[in-house]
């Protein structure tokens, strides 16, 4: 008799707390929010569909299936789940999904993210831990996925309690009810988790965590919020980069968020429809597309695509990707290329100018720049990344230089390249280089040689203060006279204002 007294005092306060939360939702009122729809059986079976997670150019969709027939580990006296895909169809919907299969789903499987085309993050918990692996794409298929981030906690967690950033530095865990952020770190270790402050976190469950391409908006489900149902979704903006500052949390309004449970909340790089995964009356989860509100959209990045090639023989090749911000010189971002087409993938944020190039071994990293700092809206943008096999004999041009107007200071924007280019020389000792200054045919021809000339020195001296010896750099100015393109245009003129290296001896 006293439980049920419990129970049925309990079941009110859960209803008060609703009543009283409905009455103070916030959320955009005048806003036309149109209707979500759930995604069809080739999708949604007679199983549990959760967690969507779409691929950054929004052409596959990966879920976690539960209870399946075609799971791999399926057995009707126990719990399993499997990641499952389907791709999308040229009118828009869903082709038939698919088991993503073996090595990735290996006991209780379930994807975090898809950071870019050649990377999958996966759940992948052992007892007393919340544990996250990252699965590379090979030339046979996907690898076996690896340790990424492991954090140990006393409390039972699910998948929704970590989400790990576009970037790969950034992870958003949930753990007493809260949500957390760490940051990798130059040593490969990361940060003591760090609570997002009480703008996010309520004396209830914020869980299910998604930070946007943007690296600034966030996603995530809460029932301490006010909202419509047992758990909603909401919006909120990080003002500054402390992780503590924080817009107020907007309810996603009533076509997302209903009496039901609303969690997994998931988009594309173009930031236009979102995925998410609700309960139905039978308790089963499904999921659901909705065309995303301007208002609730993340702040618009580029998506760069194109493909690693050999600047010799044009073979595609496999290779890791960096990506700086040039007003730092920070690293912001890590992706790679598929080993057997060359493809790769970026997303960039908007305004910022970066610089990004791609490493292998036996290549010097060519940097390539793309200034995004009045970037309006969501593009697409494909750029194909040619590296060149160190060899003698060889010329390098060093693409991401910048000097002020007719001057030889380097501006620090230049300090990423050029410490590539150190790098590089302390990991062949060998290696002696000419470097080779040049200008756009306006101006003084004997005062171009000076200062295309003087031009090569600054890197040298740049070169020579990061322990390269001077013996190994030699200096020559060309001015204009061995131009690459046409004087006649702005971008020919760009073109031939240019430092490269030449490699004597290797």
């Amino acid at each position: 008799m006293i439980k049920k007294l419990i129970a049925c005092l309990s079941l009110l306060l859960i209803s008060q707390h609703i009543i009283a939360q409905k009455e103070k939702i916030n959320y955009i009122k005048d806003l036309q929010y149109p209707k979500a729809q759930k995604l069809g059986i080739t999708v949604n079976s007679k199983s549990d569909e959760s967690y969507p997670v779409i691929s950054p150019d929004g052409k596959r969709l990966y879920f976690t299936r539960e209870g399946h027939k075609g799971n791999l580990e399926y057995r009707r006296d126990r719990r399993d789940q499997d990641i499952w895909f389907a791709e999308k169809t040229p009118g828009g919907g869903w082709a038939e999904a698919q088991n993503l299969g073996h090595p990735v789903n290996e006991g209780y499987s379930s994807m975090i993210n898809v950071p870019n085309i050649n990377s999958l993050i996966i759940w992948g918990s052992p007892k007393g831990y919340i544990g996250v692996k990252r699965s590379r794409r090979t030339p046979s298929g996907w690898s076996r996925p690896t340790d990424f981030y492991q954090l140990k906690v006393k409390e039972s967690l699910r998948s929704d309690n970590v989400f790990v950033g576009n970037d790969l530095k950034t992870v958003l865990v949930s753990q007493k009810r809260d949500i957390f952020v760490t940051f990798k770190q130059p040593d490969g270790s990361w940060s003591e988790p760090k609570n997002l402050g009480r703008t996010i976190n309520t004396e209830f469950t914020e869980i299910a965590a998604f930070l946007a391409p943007d690296n600034r908006t966030l996603y995530f489900t809460s029932d301490g919020h006010p909202g419509f149902g047992e758990s909603d979704l909401y919006i909120s903006r990080r003002m500054d980069d402390s992780w503590q500052k924080w817009s107020e949390p907007i309810n996603l309004g009533p076509s997302i968020n209903t009496d039901k449970n609303e969690s997994g909340f998931y988009l594309p790089a173009s930031g236009e429809e979102a995925y998410f995964h609700r309960n139905s009356r039978k308790q089963k989860r499904e999921i659901y597309r909705v065309k995303l509100p301007e208002k609730l959209r993340p702040i618009p990045v580029a998506l760069i695509t194109g493909r690693v090639l050999d600047a010799k023989t044009k073979k595609p090749l496999g290779a890791e990707i960096s990506y700086d911000n040039l007003a730092n010189n920070q690293e912001v971002g890590v992706s790679s290329s598929d080993p057997k087409d060359g493809s790769y993938e970026v997303t960039l944020p908007a305004g910022y100018n970066y610089g990004y190039f791609a490493k292998k071994k036996g290549y010097y990293p060519i940097g390539e720049s793309i200034d995004l700092t009045n970037l309006k809206k969501y593009r697409e943008i494909k750029v194909d990344l040619l590296i060149t096999p160190i060899q003698k004999g060889v010329k390098i041009r060093l693409n991401n230089l910048f000097f002020d107007v007719a001057s030889s200071k380097l501006k620090t924007t230049s300090y990423d390249e050029l410490e590539r280019l150190a790098q590089t020389m302390k990991e062949y000792p060998k290696m002696v280089i000419q470097l080779n200054g040049h200008t756009d045919g306006q101006g003084s021809a004997a005062r171009n040689a000076i200062l295309s000339e003087h031009r090569a020195r600054s890197v040298r001296n740049y070169l020579a203060n990061h322990d390269i010896a001077r013996n190994r750099i030699k200096v020559k100015g060309f001015g204009p006279r061995e131009p690459i393109a046409s004087n006649e245009t702005a971008a020919g003129r760009k073109l031939n204002r240019r430092v490269e290296f030449e490699v004597l001896e290797f």
